[in-house]
C-alpha cells in the first residue's frame, strides 16, 4: 500500500475539505471524500466540520498511536461546483490508483487553480435568468427588460463590494436595496409597464443563497444537525437582509407600484 507522512497528509486533507466547503459541497460528501484518500494511503480519518472551522484527527491504520490532529478555519463561500466535482473525482482516483500524495496535491494545485467564469459572463446569464425568473412569475416582455437592466447595475455592485470585502449581510441589504430600487425607477420613468410589482420582486432573486439553503436540508437529513442548522440559520440571516433590502425600496415609494 502507498504511505505519505502523517502531517503532509493531515494538513493536504484540511486544504482540501476547506475548498471543498468554500465551494458548495454538502457536510456529508466532504466527510466521504476526506475519508476515501485517507485510506487510499492507510490512514483512517475523524473529521468534524464547523461553520468556521473543520477539526480533524488521523490516524495510522496499522499503529493508532500515532496518530495527527489539526484544525484549518473555514473561508468564505465561492461556489464552483465544476470545482466540487473535480475534488470529488480526485478522491476517487486517489483510492483507485497507484498516485503519490505529491501527485495527488499537484492534481488538486490545478483543480483549484482553474480559471472561475470572467465576471462578465455571470453578469450577464444572471441577468438573463432572473429575467426569465420575471416571465415566470407573470411579468411581461417590458418587465422582463427592467428585471434585466436592475440585475445588471445591482450585481455590478455586488462584485464591487465583493473586491471591497464588504460585510456579507451589509454587501446583501445595499445590494438588494439597489435591485428593487433601480426597477422602480426605470419601471417608472424609462420603460412603462403593467406588471411593475412584478419586476421590483423578482429584481432581487438573484441573491437568494440557494446552495446553502439546500445543503443545509441535507446536511440535516444526513446526520449533521450542528451544520445543517448553521448553515440554515446563515441562510435565514441572507434572506432577511434581502428582504430589508426590498422593504426599503417599497417605503421609500409608500407601495406605489402594488
Amino acid at each position: 500500500m502507498k504511505t505519505a507522512d502523517i502531517k503532509e497528509l493531515s494538513n493536504f486533507l484540511l486544504d482540501y475539505a476547506v475548498m471543498l466547503m468554500r465551494s458548495g459541497a454538502n457536510t456529508e460528501r466532504t466527510v466521504r471524500n476526506v475519508t476515501r484518500i485517507s485510506k487510499s494511503f492507510g490512514y483512517e480519518a475523524a473529521i468534524a466540520i464547523f461553520q468556521r472551522n473543520i477539526t480533524m484527527t488521523i490516524k495510522d491504520t496499522a499503529d493508532t498511536s500515532k496518530g495527527c490532529t489539526s484544525v484549518k478555519q473555514q473561508m468564505q463561500p465561492h461556489l464552483s461546483l465544476s470545482i466540487v466535482n473535480d475534488l470529488s473525482a480526485l478522491s476517487w482516483q486517489s483510492f483507485d490508483t497507484n498516485m503519490s500524495l505529491k501527485e495527488v496535491k499537484e492534481r488538486y494545485s490545478e483543480i483549484v487553480s482553474k480559471a472561475h467564469s470572467s465576471n462578465f459572463i455571470v453578469l450577464l446569464f444572471a441577468s438573463f435568468a432572473i429575467a426569465a425568473f420575471c416571465e415566470l412569475f407573470g411579468g411581461d416582455y417590458y418587465a422582463m427588460l427592467i428585471v434585466f437592466l436592475s440585475t445588471l447595475v445591482a450585481f455590478s455592485l455586488r462584485l464591487f463590494l465583493l473586491k471591497l470585502k464588504f460585510d456579507v449581510r451589509a454587501m446583501i441589504t445595499a445590494v438588494s436595496f439597489t435591485a428593487s430600487f433601480t426597477a422602480y425607477l426605470i419601471g417608472t420613468f424609462l420603460i412603462s409597464t403593467n406588471t411593475l410589482n412584478v419586476a421590483v420582486s423578482t429584481s432581487v432573486l438573484f441573491l437568494i443563497p440557494g446552495v446553502h439553503i439546500i445543503n443545509s436540508v441535507t446536511d440535516i437529513l444526513d446526520g449533521h444537525v450542528m451544520t445543517g442548522i448553521a448553515r440554515a440559520v446563515s441562510s435565514i440571516i441572507l434572506v432577511i437582509c434581502i428582504a430589508i433590502g426590498l422593504y426599503a425600496t417599497l417605503s421609500l415609494t409608500n407601495w406605489l407600484f402594488l
